[in-house]
Formats: C-alpha cells, sequence, structure tokens
C-alpha cells in the first residue's frame, strides 16, 4: 500500500493514513486501499480497529481535491460518491468495534470518516468540521444521516449548513466525540483504549455493536441513491466549481 500502513497486534488494528503532504486526504486509491485493509483485517485475528492519520497536524484534510477536481461530469462525480461512501457504509458494518483516533483536523471528507467510526477519541488540538458547504457542495458519503442520529436534526443542520469548525472541546460537548485527551497523552490513551477492547470477549465486544446497530443503525444504505444524486447536482454546479477556485487563490497567497 501507498497511501496507508496498517499494522496488526495483538488483536489491535491499525489503520494509518499516511499522506502528509496532502494533509491526509482521501485519493480514490487511499479508499481503495482502506478497502482493502478492512478485508485484510476482518481475516486475521483482530479485535478491535483503530483509523488515524499520520502525524499530529491531519487526521484527514477531507477529499484530494487536487486528484477530484479533475472530475468535472455528473457521471464521475456520482461514480467518485458513490465508492466513498460504500467504503465508510463498510466501516460501519464491519463486526469489529472501530475506533476514530481524531489526531488532528478533520475536515469535510474527513469529518465524514471519523463519523462513520464507532466512537471517536479527540486530542486536545484537533479541530472538526463539516466543510463541505463552503465549496458548494452538500455531504455525500452518509454523514447527513450518521450525524443526526448522533447529535439530533436541529444540530445537525447547524453544524451542516453553517461548516462550523469546532474544537476538540466543543466537539465533545456538542456530541461529536466521546472523549478528549491532551494531545501529549494521546497515542497513549488510544492504545489503552484498544487494548482494553482487545482483551475482552470478542462475542461480547461483537454482539454489543450489534445490538447498540439494532436500536439505531449507523448507516441508511436507502438514502444513498437520493444523496449522491443531489451531491452530483452541487459537485457539477458553476458555484462549486467558483469556490474551490477561489480556495487555490488563498491558498497560494498563504504561501
Amino acid at each position: 500500500m501507498t497511501d496507508l500502513r496498517v499494522q496488526i497486534t495483538r488483536g489491535v488494528a491499525a489503520i494509518v493514513i499516511d499522506r502528509p503532504h496532502a494533509r491526509n486526504a482521501l485519493a480514490l486509491g487511499t479508499m481503495a486501499e482502506i478497502d482493502d485493509a478492512l478485508t485484510q483485517i476482518e481475516r486475521s485475528k483482530a479485535r478491535v480497529i483503530v483509523i488515524r492519520g499520520d502525524g499530529d497536524k491531519a487526521f484527514c484534510a477531507g477529499g484530494d481535491l487536487k486528484e477530484l477536481e479533475h472530475m468535472r461530469s455528473a457521471d464521475d462525480a456520482a461514480g467518485m460518491a458513490t465508492r466513498m461512501r460504500a467504503t465508510l457504509d463498510r466501516i460501519t458494518a464491519t463486526r469489529l468495534p472501530v475506533i476514530g483516533a481524531i489526531n488532528g483536523d478533520a475536515f469535510g471528507g474527513g469529518a465524514e470518516l471519523a463519523l462513520a467510526c464507532d466512537f471517536r477519541i479527540a486530542a486536545a488540538h484537533a479541530r472538526l468540521g463539516f466543510t463541505q458547504i463552503s465549496l458548494g457542495l452538500m455531504p455525500a458519503w452518509g454523514a447527513s444521516e450518521r450525524l443526526a442520529a448522533l447529535v439530533g436534526r436541529g444540530r445537525a443542520l447547524h453544524m451542516l449548513l453553517t461548516g462550523r469548525v469546532f474544537t476538540a472541546p466543543e466537539a465533545l460537548d456538542a456530541g461529536l466525540v466521546e472523549e478528549v485527551v491532551e494531545s501529549a497523552g494521546f497515542d497513549r490513551r488510544v492504545a489503552a483504549v484498544a487494548a482494553s477492547i482487545a482483551a475482552a470477549s470478542p462475542v461480547a465486544a461483537q454482539g454489543i455493536k450489534r445490538s447498540v446497530d439494532a436500536v439505531r443503525p449507523h448507516r441508511h444504505p436507502e438514502l444513498a441513491e437520493t444523496a449522491i444524486d443531489t451531491f452530483t447536482r452541487t459537485w457539477t454546479a458553476p458555484a462549486h466549481w467558483r469556490a474551490v477556485e477561489l480556495m487555490e487563490k488563498l491558498r497560494k497567497k498563504k504561501r
């Protein structure tokens, strides 16, 4: 794998997005590698999965705009969204508990990836935001449904429509993460939580996940078609590409 590192130790499987040059943003190849990693892990003796970004700057900065900006057609946009959503749904559907270790910023599609995990532990310096609206987009990878189930309808709409970026403590108060840890102790705490789950009965751990999912499903494949259709229209709209151009200009000014 070129975009990920996968390590399985004492029942803990770690998927590390290793794209520091792109702030661990997701390219199509990255998503394909996550699928491959899940297949590898599910065939192993792992009992829990940890997903995180490399380093301490970014968990995942979202979709890799340098790659995705070349996808201008409706078919390309729909194909990309379908593939990305399927991968996040697979994270949700795996029988193993999945911890989102938010080691740094999680924006846009990165926040969607974090939300697909079963629960989230954030470093104190991390930030989270569903910033798609700033690019004239709506989330297409399942975030709207997951977010509404997690924090309620009103809060979900407020987060998605404003694109607000939350600090880690604010994210904890809003119900986006379950724990915030001082940055210096973040790796140790994530390792301890993962080890405790790996040491538990796998039948019990997996049964708990299934029973909670039965009460409040964390994925809604029946809603995918409508969400992806709406996303495709926002992706191909001129407003989206004007926003992309403006963002690129702002980035160049900062350099």
